[in-house]
């Protein structure tokens, strides 16, 4: 049997002048922005995100095959207490259809590996088996490079480097055919994107956020890179039935297989906590 790739639609971007709070129905769907929903808490979340990116510069998306696989762990899986740090929640209730967060993205410095490759690094955002993260590394020479990339492969034209705030809406439908939608911003640059693409995946009951520390070629982990905080906020999500909220769910610190702690999350609120290097 063929792999097929996932049929990605994009749209055009919106321009700068744009404003989804007076535009027409037509013209939302034009740009792939979802109409206002009717649920109180969704429509809330809707208003302050057609507020906030209202003057944002929005891109259409340059999608390519991720260079290897992703060594973090989608939400629909649980997380590894030796590889991840954050917290995850499962929703049994209902499906969830929505997750929105925010988060930051680090410098990182070098801790030296036996190996001598580069540290890898990633903060990451899941709602089931869909996905959102930041693909970090840093050498020897305490070069960092970071990427931003989904669960369909990295976005080319999306920048994102240390000290940058990322925000991210993901949505998946109960169709058949799994329809998810990415909506993701950089609120340090002013720039956005959004795709819409069938992913044939389950309803989702779980969501998560953390960082987590790459292996190299499916091997052991290697060396946390020192990345000091990571704050994760405005943390929502909405279900079919209910609210959930993932600081409601499962703390993971990361740990070394002798139990040392090289990571651990805090909660600050009912919708923030940070990930501390330890």
């Amino acid at each position: 049997m063929t792999e097929t790739t996932p049929k990605i639609r994009d749209f055009p971007p919106a321009p700068r002048d744009f404003d989804p709070l007076t535009a027409s129905r037509t013209d939302l769907l034009r740009h792939g922005l979802p109409q206002r929903p009717a649920e109180p808490g969704a429509a809330a979340l809707w208003d302050e995100r057609a507020r906030r990116y209202r003057g944002f510069e929005h891109i259409r998306p340059e999608l390519v095959p991720a260079e290897r696989t992703a060594e973090v762990v989608a939400a629909g899986l649980q997380l590894s207490t030796v590889e991840s740090c954050g917290y995850e929640l499962l929703f049994a209730a209902a499906p969830i259809t929505i997750a929105s967060g925010r988060w930051t993205v680090p410098n990182l410095a070098y801790n030296p590996a036996p190996s001598g490759l580069s540290n890898l690094f990633h903060t990451f955002f899941g709602l089931g088996f869909l996905d959102v993260h930041v693909e970090m590394s840093v050498d020897a020479g305490q070069n960092v490079t970071s990427s931003l990339s989904t669960h369909v492969g990295a976005v080319a034209n999306f920048p994102v480097r240390p000290g940058d705030t990322i925000s991210a809406t993901l949505c998946l439908q109960t169709d058949t055919a799994g329809t998810a939608a990415y909506f993701l911003a950089n609120e340090t640059t002013g720039q956005a994107t959004n795709f819409s693409v069938p992913t044939g995946f389950p309803p989702a009951h779980r969501i998560n956020a953390g960082v987590s520390r790459g292996n190299h070629f499916n091997g052991p982990p290697e060396p946390l890179a020192r990345f000091g905080l990571v704050y994760f906020d405005d943390l929502n999500a909405f279900a079919t039935s209910g609210q959930p909220r993932l600081l409601d769910g499962t703390p993971t610190s990361m740990t070394e297989l002798n139990g040392t702690v090289l990571a651990q999350p805090e909660r600050l609120t009912d919708f923030t906590f940070k990930a501390v290097h330890a």
